[in-house]
């Protein structure tokens, strides 16, 4: 499977509860969870939906606050040259290699916000854009004037403002004729304490439908950040999982016009 530089390749789930991360995520999505171990000898679960690669997670000694997403990369080694000398920080002296899937490291973009960057190694696919796995990634930052040059240079995206670029400012990334992120800035009186972040947005699963799917996460442990909302792409809501990391669902049959403001722009870290 071959993936185009600048789209997700991977979305990882770093918990210090493994057990119950991967027992709510297949109980909402249907995943199961393959365990494996990366190339230092390191504990990896894959999660496979029909078989298919659709995330990873790793152990962490700490719960966080949100999936990391992966942008594929064609050369590892000199994308993160290229981080660097555009202003970011490359977070890992080495890449980790999760076997048959991808080569990542994480990085600090000029904003703050942190995110991956992959190279997919040994033909390794990335399921995405069905139902049960990710299929939209929102990117909440209070930069955007140094989070938006820095990934144009970096991966050539097109961007598009769909808010007044005042009141809202909301900038849809582009590449290869897809649209893959939604950046928006964050509300002016959010606390500077906090982070930026990545909200990994996962398609309800197959048979079920919005209200289902939220019925079953919050039964599971989920809490309902806010009240859900209509978007272009679907109705969504942001939620956080049992040990507090932040992911929302979202139902494209349900898809409507919206403000372009983003309720994503949670302004709290809780």
């Amino acid at each position: 499977m071959i993936i185009q530089p600048g789209h997700p390749c991977w979305v990882e789930l770093a918990t210090n509860d493994t057990e119950r991360s991967t027992r709510f995520y297949e109980t909402v999505f249907g995943w199961k969870h393959h365990w494996t171990r990366d190339d230092a000898g390191r504990d990896y679960a894959v999660a496979l939906l029909d078989g298919e690669p659709v995330a990873g997670v790793r152990p962490l000694d700490r719960a966080t606050l949100d999936w990391t997403p992966y942008l594929a990369v064609a050369d590892l080694a000199r994308t993160s040259d290229r981080v660097r000398a555009l202003g970011g920080k490359v977070l890992e002296s080495d890449p980790r290699t999760v076997p048959g899937l991808v080569a990542k490291v994480l990085v600090d973009d000029p904003s703050g916000a942190t995110v991956g960057i992959a190279q997919p190694v040994d033909g390794g696919g990335f399921t995405a854009g069905v139902p049960g796995a990710l299929v939209w990634l929102e990117f909440v930052t209070r930069g955007p004037r140094q989070a938006d040059p820095f990934y144009r240079a970096l991966f050539g995206y097109r961007q598009q403002q769909v808010g007044d670029g005042k009141a809202v400012d909301h900038v849809v990334y582009s590449t290869g004729g897809d649209t893959v992120i939604g950046r928006v800035r964050m509300a002016p009186d959010t606390p500077a304490t906090v982070p930026p972040r990545w909200i990994a947005h996962f398609a309800v699963p197959a048979g079920l439908d919005f209200t289902e799917t939220l019925n079953r996460a919050r039964t599971a442990g989920a809490r309902l950040r806010f009240q859900p909302y209509p978007s272009p792409l679907g109705q969504v809501a942001v939620l956080a999982d049992p040990t507090g990391t932040r992911f929302a669902i979202i139902d494209p049959d349900l898809a409507s016009d919206w403000d372009t403001a983003s309720p994503a722009d949670d302004p709290y870290d809780d």
